[in-house]
Order: structure tokens, then sequence, then C-alpha cells
């Protein structure tokens, strides 16, 4: 019994590590279309992208088939933090396996309107019952980045040297699907994190049946983790991501 609650923690871990250092790559491309754009490139995504102040999407996260989670995401809007224009992003998740497990997730992330990098993300994680919170702070001039990680009374802090750019698995779809295009299909692209770099590939367009009939996706890959996005074309809104994990296979799809 005591080897099967392992098992189980450690599958529901790998998960909730894989939501959040790449399945919530899920195609935050939230902007207001309230708003006039300032720029021919803000007048371009706002003419592109679908969602209003608040309003949420969801995905239900699998693993194996069974379902295990939820992924929330909400555009805050913008917010002025001192001299710098900031788009606001919350994401939220949480794993549940055989009512043994948990984990959630809270992250706000703060977005530089102008050049769609992240600046800063707060992340507060519920895991075993324990509160934990990290801090991450994006200095993207001087290409490093400061995490602040605290448990309990103890708090930890690094300094990363990265070479700039530097992305955020959060917003890494802020602005990379909208400039996508038929004549892109083959070609990769790297994107600088904190921790590693990865590629991510256009593979194909291709048309799929769905419950509304036959639509239009772009359909992208990722190394060194090949994980798999369906982008739907018409919105640049990934609606369904499948990733390797530890024992088997999670597959998020918008609810």
């Amino acid at each position: 019994m005591q080897n099967h609650k392992l098992k189980i923690n450690a599958v529901a871990l790998a998960i909730f590590l894989t939501l959040t250092s790449l399945g919530t790559t899920l195609g935050f491309c939230f902007l207001t279309r309230d708003k006039k754009p300032t720029s021919k490139q803000e007048a371009k995504l706002l003419s592109t992208l679908h969602f209003r102040i608040n309003e949420k999407i969801l995905y239900q996260v699998r693993f194996n088939g069974v379902k295990v989670g939820k992924i929330e995401l909400e555009y805050k809007g913008r917010e002025k933090i001192g001299k710098d224009l900031q788009d606001i992003l919350v994401v939220s998740s949480c794993v549940r396996i055989l009512g043994l497990f948990e984990i959630e997730s809270k992250e706000r992330v703060y977005v530089d309107v102008n050049t769609h990098l992240p600046l800063k993300v707060e992340r507060e994680v519920k895991f075993l019952g324990k509160q934990e919170s990290i801090l991450e702070e994006y200095h993207q001039k001087e290409g490093w980045v400061k995490i602040i990680q605290t448990k309990g009374k103890v708090t930890e802090e690094r300094l990363m040297r990265v070479s700039p750019p530097i992305h955020n698995v959060l917003i890494l779809y802020f602005l990379y699907p909208l400039d996508l295009r038929d004549e892109a299909i083959g070609k990769a692209f790297e994107f600088n994190l904190p921790t590693r770099k990865i590629s991510i590939r256009l593979r194909e367009a291709r048309r799929i049946s769905t419950h509304k009939g036959i639509e239009e996706f772009y359909i992208l890959e990722g190394a060194p983790r090949r994980f798999e996005v369906w982008l739907k074309k018409t919105e640049r809104l990934p609606m369904r991501v499948e990733i390797p994990a530890f024992l088997g296979r999670i597959v998020i799809t918008r609810i």
C-alpha cells in the first residue's frame, strides 16, 4: 500500500511539474479588444485575438485517459507599474489523483506590452498541504533572472544568467502563434527559458473533424521533450496539447 501511494505521489508530481514547466504552454495570447491600438503591431494583435478582460479559458487535464486536473487562464487587463505598462495574466492549475494526492498552483504573470516578454512571475503552490511561494524577476536588458523561493520560514535566492530575450513558458505563445503562416511549415524557432532552451517547429497544417465540423489547425511540436500542440488557425488558440510524462502521457484539451 505504501509503495502504491508513493507511485501515485510520483505520478502526480510529474504531472504537476509538467503542467507548470511545459503543459501550460497553451497559447496565452491575451490582449483586450476594448482598448484602441497604439501601434501597427498592437493593431495586428487586437484584430486577431478574441478575449476580453476577465474572460476565463478552461482546459481539462487527463493522464493516460483519466481526468486528473484542470487549468484556468484569465487575462486581467493592463496595469501601470512604476513607469511600465504591463499586461497581466493569471494561470491556475490543480492536480488530484484518487483522492490521495493534490497539488494546486496559481501564477500571476506580468508582461511588457511592447516586447511581450515576461517581467515578473508570482507563483503560489500548495503541495501536500504545505505552502510555497516563488517570485521570478526577469531582467531582460541585463540577461539574468532572479528567483526567490520561500518555504515556511526559509527563503532561498538564486541568480541565473540567461541570454536575452528571456521567455517564460506561460507566455511563450503570447506573440509567437500570431505570426504563423503556411510558409513557415517545417521551420523551427528557438526560445530561451530560465533553465533551458526549447525549440518549437511548425510541423504541418491539418484539417480536423471537431464537434463544430471540419476546422483547420496548425500542428506544432517541441524539443527536447516532444510535446505536441494543436493550434486553431482562426483563433491562434491551442485546443489540444499532448505531453510525454512519467509512466504515461498527459493530454490537455479546451473545454
